[in-house]
């Protein structure tokens, strides 16, 4: 039987997720190495090679792609990030695990990855590369725009619009209906009743916009700067 190998964009937690469902799905996937920008080509990530550098993908043959990049920190940029490795929509494949629940009247965009024990309803969408961590339930008709990350026991009611590169935290729920708009993010366990606006943060429950005070503001900036000490930087990092 021939073998589909398969190399994940990104050295991360969810390069590791993305491995054990190619290990739950067995043959004919098998993982064949990571590209990375910050780690040395020919050393190692979870017994995988790193092959090179993301912009080097274009230039490897006989392979097909996932994305692995989901982070918090950079989901405004995933869309970018991938769209720099020059490489053509149809060599990035899905990976559903087997121990998902994806109705047959959904539809997975490419290099998309849907993890362990989600239930993805019917007459759902998502696009490209987005990511559905463990435990992920997203209701009937919803709406996922490409680069969408729904961490792991996030729960979108029927008929939820998530603009792209939008990012739902772990254990948030979202209202049927509603609309999140692109790059949004929404913290973990908030509960979301209402629309979100394109690049706005809302956490809590009920979920409102993240809004620091000056003083918090300043003392950000100088904690970037090296000038807060080690149990202010605590303080912040807690908030």
């Amino acid at each position: 039987m021939n073998r589909r190998r398969i190399v994940i964009l990104g050295a991360s937690g969810n390069a590791l997720d993305i491995l054990d469902i190619i290990d739950a799905l067995g043959a004919p996937w098998e993982a064949a190495g990571v590209l990375d920008d910050r780690r040395d080509k020919g050393s190692k990530f979870a017994d995988l090679p790193i092959v090179g550098s993301l912009a080097e993908a274009a230039a490897l043959a006989d392979v097909v792609f996932i994305n692995g990049i989901a982070s918090e920190r950079t989901h405004r940029r995933k869309l970018g990030i991938i769209a720099g490795t020059g490489l053509d929509a149809a060599r990035f494949i899905r990976l559903i695990h087997p121990l998902a629940a994806v109705s047959r009247r959904a539809a997975i965009g490419n290099g998309s990855c849907i993890g362990p024990g989600c239930a993805v309803s019917g007459q759902v969408e998502i696009g490209d590369h987005s990511w559905l961590g463990s435990h992920a339930v997203i209701g009937h008709e919803c709406v996922l725009g490409a680069g969408v990350t729904v961490a792991p026991s996030a729960t979108l009611a029927g008929g939820v619009t998530l603009g792209a590169q939008a990012y739902v935290g772990t254990g948030a729920m979202l209202r049927p209906g509603i609309t999140v708009g692109e790059g949004a993010l929404i913290g973990m366990g908030a509960v979301v009743l209402r629309d979100v606006p394109a690049g706005m943060v809302v956490v809590g429950n009920p979920a409102r916009p993240l809004v620091r005070s000056t003083a918090q503001c300043g003392a950000t900036d100088q904690m970037r700067h090296g000038r807060v000490g080690a149990a202010a930087a605590s303080t912040l990092s807690q908030e």
